[in-house]
């Protein structure tokens, strides 16, 4: 146990693909600030919600044009175009994953950084109707959900980072954001060497078909996800450690302090939502 307390004093992280600044410190923790919006209870009226706001029937989406980012929406449109059928239900969703996992290098089509940073840091902009991803923060969760029910398992990923992380690491933890994560450990150790995440996900779903990048092998975990660290191993105790920091991260179910922040129940208990105004 003191040397996992003394691990967590000393790491290094960055979260595969995590463009925090490397040289800057961060804590690993329950992410407080996090949009963590599971939309338990009212998952239907948010999806409708949405749609209204947001999409037209050929997935068009108005929050991504707003946003100076419709680039970046109608390229993941456009090729998921020739491989989901129009009328698939789900079409909208799946270009979601399509833009999430597209990294390029053009500011009009690259909304990872952005997005990331805004799910992690904007949990009063979520409440007060000022967050500029509500639509793709609906679009991944519901995603998310329904891969995973479909595919109906855990999984065992790898997620390499660069990122340093000082002072007091809780034992249990959430990325705070949506989380790429590797089935496989070479492709994970790409994106960093420092520290590296060990992850058994009860929640993440594989989104390889609909990734911009299939050959990632990618399991998107979801930010209310949390993990119990059972385990963190260095290379001052063992040398042929793949990383210079290994944490052991165990699903540990589902917290979420902003379910159904937009909704609320009317005279007649049913459940109506709000989007981008304050309840």
């Amino acid at each position: 146990m003191l040397l996992i307390i003394e691990a967590l004093l000393l790491i290094s992280s960055a979260l595969g693909q995590d463009h925090r600044a490397a040289g800057e410190e961060h804590k690993l923790d329950m992410a407080p600030n996090s949009v963590d919006d599971y939309y338990y209870g009212c998952r239907e009226n948010m999806a409708k919600k949405v749609k209204e706001k947001y999409l037209n029937e050929k997935c068009d989406n108005s929050e991504f044009e707003k946003n100076k980012f419709k680039k970046a929406w109608d390229v993941g449109k456009k090729a998921l175009d020739q491989k989901i059928s129009k009328h698939d239900t789900l079409k909208c969703n799946f270009i979601a994953i399509y833009v999430y996992t597209n990294t390029p290098d053009t500011a009009d089509t690259k909304i990872y950084d952005k997005f990331n940073n805004d799910a992690r840091n904007g949990k009063q902009n979520y409440k007060d109707g000022t967050y500029k991803w509500y639509s793709l923060q609906f679009l991944l969760t519901e995603a998310i959900e329904i891969l995973r029910k479909k595919q109906n398992r855990c999984f065992n990923t790898f997620r390499g980072t660069k990122l340093t992380f000082n002072g007091f690491a809780f034992p249990t933890i959430r990325f705070g954001s949506f989380t790429s994560s590797s089935l496989d450990r070479n492709i994970a150790k790409r994106f960093g060497n420092k520290s590296c995440f060990e992850i058994y996900t009860c929640l993440g779903a594989e989104v390889t078909e609909y990734s911009r990048l299939p050959y990632e092998k990618e399991v998107l975990i979801p930010p209310y996800e949390m993990f119990k660290v059972i385990d963190v191993r260095t290379r001052i105790y063992q040398k042929d450690l793949w990383c210079d920091t290994v944490f052991t991260l165990k699903s540990s179910g589902t917290r979420s302090e902003l379910n159904c922040a937009l909704c609320k129940k009317d005279q007649n208990n049913k459940v109506q939502c709000l989007l981008n105004k304050v309840l």
